[in-house]
């Protein structure tokens, strides 16, 4: 069923001029990226193309330009620039933070099991990560989360041991925009140290000490929120550059100073020998200018876009009461919701194919993560709120992800609105 509507959405293509006005909701997949961004990378393309690695005068411009912009992200999370390490993408950046963990772990506790918590609701990054290490003898333990798909902190203290290695929770849900309680979370592992390992600030940290780590990925949070990695109180945090209008291929691991990882990509002595191949000097240039950028207009965008995902709302659930069907609003739908994130699910409703009649007017959509657009229908993060005992019933597994950016504008969700309305009885099952 799924191969057919994607056959049917590449006829589309060739049946209709995709030179059509386009409107995309879609930046928690990609982000165009910022002229600015363009406009800083451009030296590094040809001009200035040396190796960083190279000891002439064109390595070394090149290894400048990457330190540099290693200092401009660091400053900005607050924190020295030798703990931030650049990958390919927040994929690369979460296998290094959880593989690397666990098996530097490993090489000091012969014979013990590796334990690691993850919230229920992570990116498949994270999941399938866990999968592997949980293939390979790790013992991998679920934080459930509630209705609005929050992880319940309050049950993490009885989860850890003193074989837990890392405990990986997102800032931000790709799919649903639900903000993590990462501050409380930090806490709750803090408490655990002083009670059960006797981690007090006037004692000298032993390298036990460490475990648990916390681990974040901050991935679609970077655009709407000010971070401050002492305040979130991180051991290690993830993201990338094409969510925050910068170049595809790039990304960042911070890791904090004693944190030891086993490396997972290995052949030269690039990033602190954590991270061989020579290092995208344009990517990485961009990168930390969209960062910066993002970072700078976090609030002042978050401003701009709550009124707008208001209106987004509206219309969904307008449009759900002019055509007699249900709309189920997926997460918290307020105070702890990414700005720019709308999901919602519509009853007895096909939200592939609603999302494939809406590319048909010019709306760019999505149903769920990019990543996984192209997999079964249902949504793991939609299963796990389902579980929560007080989840409403009936609830669809399946829904859609609306994400503004900067472009976007109120005339355009009135667009929105009116196509929604139109198409949505197109979609029904039973039609």
């Amino acid at each position: 069923m799924i191969q057919d509507k994607y056959a049917l959405l590449q006829m589309r293509l060739v049946w209709h001029n995709i030179s059509m006005k386009r409107i995309y909701f879609d930046h928690a997949a990609a982000t165009p990226v910022a002229p600015a961004v363009i406009a800083a990378m451009e030296p590094y393309w040809s001009a200035n193309f040396g190796n960083a690695s190279a000891i002439h005068a064109e390595g070394v411009y090149a290894h400048n330009g990457l330190e540099a912009s290693r200092k401009r992200i660091a400053d900005a999370l607050g924190v020295p620039k030798e703990t931030c390490l650049f990958t390919s993408s927040s994929t690369e950046s979460i296998q290094l933070a959880l593989f690397g963990a666990v098996e530097s772990w490993q090489l000091k506790h012969d014979g013990e099991r590796a334990e690691i918590i993850i919230s229920s609701i992570e990116h498949d990054a994270v999941l399938e990560t866990a999968r592997v290490l949980e293939e390979r003898g790790v013992i991998v333990k679920r934080l459930p989360v509630n209705t609005d798909g929050i992880a319940d902190f309050k049950v993490l203290a009885s989860l850890i041991t003193k074989q837990t290695v890392v405990v990986s929770v997102m800032l931000v849900n790709n799919e649903i925009g639900t903000v993590q309680p990462i501050a409380d979370i930090a806490h709750v592992i803090r408490k655990w140290k002083r009670e059960e390992r006797g981690v007090q600030r006037d004692r000298a940290l032993q390298p036990e000490d460490m475990f648990p780590l916390l681990h974040t990925d901050a991935t679609q949070a970077v655009n709407y929120y000010e971070l401050n990695i002492p305040q979130l109180g991180v051991d290690m945090l993830t993201c990338n550059s094409s969510k925050i209008y910068g170049p595809k291929g790039v990304g960042l691991l911070y890791r904090s100073p004693g944190v030891e990882l086993r490396a997972q990509l290995v052949g030269g002595g690039q990033e602190s020998g954590l991270r061989a191949g020579t290092e995208p000097i344009p990517l990485i240039v961009g990168f930390a200018e969209a960062f910066v950028s993002a970072q700078s207009s976090a609030t002042s965008e978050s401003v701009r876009l709550m009124p707008l995902r208001t209106q987004l709302f509206t219309a969904c659930v307008e449009a759900g009461k002019k055509n007699n069907v249900e709309v189920f609003v997926n997460g918290e739908p307020e105070y702890e919701r990414v700005p720019n994130n709308v999901h919602v699910s519509f009853s007895d409703v096909d939200h592939e194919y609603l999302s494939i009649l809406l590319d048909k007017e010019g709306f760019a959509v999505a149903t769920k993560s990019a990543c996984n657009e192209r997999a079964a229908e249902e949504s793991h993060v939609l299963a796990a709120i389902a579980s929560a005992s007080d989840a409403a019933p009936g609830q669809p597994l399946s829904g859609l992800r609306l994400s503004l950016g900067r472009e976007n504008t109120e005339d355009e969700i009135k667009a929105f609105a009116e196509t929604l309305a139109r198409v949505l009885p197109l979609a029904r099952k039973h039609t």
